[in-house]
């Protein structure tokens, strides 16, 4: 197996074609030497692993050939296959060529008949399976082929989680109330009337030099509300949560005695926006066992040593496919163009050309952001799901799988 940047291809490929009692060969550089040993670190179920170092010789065909050509003549039984879908296009060339060909005792070359080549295909989600006198063998990898779980992608990349990601989605209901406020822009204005204006004055403590944070857990107890300007539902919502101290007002110490919160703060995040992220993760469990979503959650924040990290609002995995989705409850262009961008690279750098990526926002044109998006990426694996589309996420998120599918017959 040729070791890439990426190892997802490499660990579908390891798990798909090494026989329990087979060996796999990792064939990395220098520069992979680490991703090669990560791999080995990550495939418990695979009994022998050798890895076979090309050095900084990536692209010479004299030593790739000598290598790979020493090992076979090491390998004395069992049939012999070749996976090229990791490393550089040089890699691939001329180690294809010295396991296609082999040397007789007459110094002459002639085609193996022994060996299997294979790859990954990422627009099909298939194994194919070379065969010189016939088409390909294509073999689909069903989402129940082989499920993989996110945490072990964040770790075949070496990332490390800020904190455990969560699967339990809070006040559903008020979510969902929120959605359907957001869906009409005069009821949208008027909870950001209320939460700026109102909530966010009591409960929030700017600094003189700019920013701020929400206040002590001492100070935020004694906060309470009214709930005058806020649109019915989310007042109605209020009262079924009871958070409320009298039919018109919000009390935050009301708030902590119902449990649902470890801080008072994580229920100000959640009015900030965090809503969003708790209730798009509600509407994929609610698909999840129809499409064979095994594994999914949301705050999935990546710590970068040296640099700032990055974070996938809400994320899951279908078989070995990544579907990450980032969600503001902004409408603004500029700022859901800067969400979505970082979401599809990220989601490329972690699950490749099969990963999928979608932007959760409240742009009243969600098709022409989607447009220009594609006008800088080319890449037509883009959902923008837009105001619009809040009431009825669930069956859009459904949607999208379908048409997902439908591109990789």
């Amino acid at each position: 197996m040729l070791i890439g940047e990426n190892l997802l291809p490499n660990y579908v490929a390891a798990n798909l074609l090494v026989n329990k009692d087979g060996t796999a060969y990792f064939v990395h550089t220098a520069d992979t030497e680490i991703q090669a040993k990560r791999l080995q670190t990550e495939l418990k179920g695979l009994k022998a692993i050798e890895l076979l170092t090309l050095n900084d010789y990536e692209s010479d065909a004299y030593y790739i050939q000598k290598e790979i050509r020493a090992k076979l003549e090491s390998i004395k039984s069992g049939k012999i296959g070749l996976n090229y879908t990791g490393g550089t296009k040089a890699m691939s060339a001329h180690a294809y060529r010295t396991l296609f060909y082999e040397e007789t005792k007459d110094k002459i070359y002639r085609q193996r008949a022994d060996i299997i080549f294979s790859y990954l295909d990422p627009r099909r989600l298939e194994m194919c399976i070379d065969r010189e006198d016939n088409d390909r063998i294509r073999l689909k990898i069903k989402p129940d082929t082989l499920p993989v779980e996110l945490v072990t992608i964040f770790q075949l990349h070496g990332l490390e989680l800020k904190q455990k990601p969560t699967q339990q989605v809070k006040l559903p209901k008020l979510a969902t109330e929120l959605a359907n406020v957001l869906k009409e822009e005069s009821k949208s204005k008027q909870w950001f009337d209320w939460f700026y204006n109102v909530f966010r004055e009591q409960a929030y403590r700017k600094k003189s030099n700019g920013g701020g944070d929400w206040k002590s857990e001492t100070s935020l107890i004694d906060v309470s509300t009214s709930l005058e300007k806020l649109p019915k539902e989310i007042l109605v919502a209020f009262q079924q949560e009871k958070f409320l101290i009298n039919e018109n007002e919000l009390s935050l110490q009301q708030v902590q005695k119902t449990g649902v919160f470890q801080k008072i703060k994580h229920f100000c995040e959640l009015l900030d926006g965090l809503w969003l992220e708790h209730y798009v993760l509600e509407q994929v469990k609610n698909i999840a066992a129809k499409h064979l979503i095994e594994d999914y959650g949301m705050n999935f924040e990546i710590v970068l040593t040296g640099t700032p990290g990055f974070q996938f609002d809400v994320a899951f995995t279908r078989g070995y496919q990544l579907f990450a989705i980032s969600c503001t409850t902004t409408g603004k262009r500029d700022l859901c163009k800067s969400k979505l961008f970082e979401a599809y690279l990220r989601a490329r750098q972690m699950g490749g050309d099969e990963a999928r990526v979608a932007l959760i926002c409240c742009s009243n044109e969600p098709d022409t952001l989607k447009a220009e998006i594609f006008a800088s990426t080319n890449d037509k694996k883009i959902a923008v799901f837009g105001r619009e589309h809040l009431i009825n996420l669930s069956e859009k998120i459904d949607e999208w799988i379908t048409q997902v599918d439908r591109e990789a017959k």
